[in-house]
């Protein structure tokens, strides 16, 4: 027997086909040119960041390599002759000031022994000793430095610091060229959370959007249906408050029942056409049963009046009496219906002519076993 079963489900993204965007680099948003429901194409941008800070950034980098590599070419020059000759000159003048220096203090120390000198002009004239010793030496030192040329480990110093530099600058021109959100698909916007003028950095959802062509159908299935449904069966796919059905075929069937709800999920994909993720629709699956299936007459289903559930009526222990048996509609097909129910067995007897005049309501004789 052939037919059909009909289930429940939610219209969900299909693989890759939804994708939730963030800037590549941190800023604040300069504009955010697409909305919820604005259809997208692959590779058109969606949104920018202000890229008066990047440029900033890049400008401070920039002048900070110059900065490097005036100090490496100053740690790398060798002295010239006219700096060599200068230093001399200066050294020369330096030393002439240490010794006049030299000899006042020398005199005052004289004139202090013997009474003379006050203590104010002593230790004024070592003061000026000191001055002048000092700067004779700096000057020795310079002069030293200048004729052994550039220190090795000077120059390593300055190199590590201009390549320091320039990764700096690469980060920061890489970092101005990301300034935009591209769609990675053409699709719709699902989602928009950041407007324009609020910070963001690169783990800040800006947008989502889905591809509605790959929209698939996750419909539930109770146990009984589960036994039936295969993939590649042929569906129908009703959205909610819809009419037409769009032709569609069961792609995968779940491996374990939920805990919960007793349910297996089984995807359905349409043949053609869109849907919108988040919609509710119904889902008619073709589907076959085995030859040893409990297939009734549809006539021999009926309603409980309370509770509106299935059962079917088979004879009763006593003659001319009935018992009522629950039992869960797993398909239709025509005129026949394939029931499940653990009281029902294959061959048994059922009531399929006035089987609705055997409820409570219509003073039917029945024993409610």
């Amino acid at each position: 027997m052939s037919g059909s079963t009909t289930a429940n489900g939610t219209v969900v993204a299909g693989p890759n086909a939804q994708a939730t965007l963030a800037f590549p680099s941190d800023g604040q948003i300069a504009s955010v040119a697409a909305n919820v429901g604005d259809h997208v194409l692959a590779g058109q941008t969606l949104a920018m960041l202000d890229a008066r800070v990047a440029q900033r950034a890049v400008d401070q980098a920039q002048a900070d390599v110059a900065a490097a590599r005036a100090a490496l070419e100053r740690a790398q020059a060798r002295a010239r002759p006219q700096e060599v000759a200068q230093n001399s000159a200066l050294a020369s003048g330096a030393q002439a000031k240490l010794d006049a220096a030299r000899a006042e203090f020398q005199r005052e120390q004289s004139l202090a022994s013997a009474g003379i000198a006050s203590r104010r002009d002593l230790e004024q004239a070592r003061a000026a000793y000191g001055d002048a010793r000092a700067e004779f030496q700096a000057k020795q030192q310079e002069g030293s430095l200048l004729r052994a040329g550039p220190r090795p480990q000077d120059v390593a110093v300055a190199q590590a610091q201009l390549q320091q530099a320039e990764a700096a600058l690469n980060s920061a021109v890489t970092r101005a060229s990301l300034t935009s959100i591209v769609s990675p698909f053409s699709g719709v916007v699902n989602a928009r959370m950041k407007n324009a003028g609020e910070v963001v950095d690169t783990t800040t959802p800006v947008l989502t959007i889905v591809d509605p062509s790959r929209s698939v159908v996750d419909v539930q299935l109770s146990e009984d249906q589960a036994a039936l449904v295969r993939p590649g069966d042929s569906a129908l796919i009703v959205l909610n408050g819809g009419t037409k059905g769009i032709p569609a075929k069961v792609q995968v069937v779940g491996a374990a029942f939920s805990t919960d709800t007793r349910t297996l999920t089984a995807r359905v994909a349409p043949l053609s056409g869109k849907l919108i993720p988040g919609a509710s629709a119904e889902v008619e699956i073709t589907v076959r049963v085995a030859r040893d299936a409990l297939v009734v007459p549809e006539a021999a289903v009926v309603k409980d009046p309370n509770t509106g559930k299935p059962e079917v009526f088979v004879p009763g222990k006593t003659s001319g009496t009935y018992e009522r048996v629950p039992v869960q509609i797993v398909l239709e097909s025509g005129a026949r219906a394939a029931v499940s129910s653990n009281r029902l067995r294959v061959g048994q007897r059922v009531v399929t002519q006035g089987a609705y005049e055997l409820l409570p309501f219509a003073g039917g004789n029945n024993d409610n076993g």
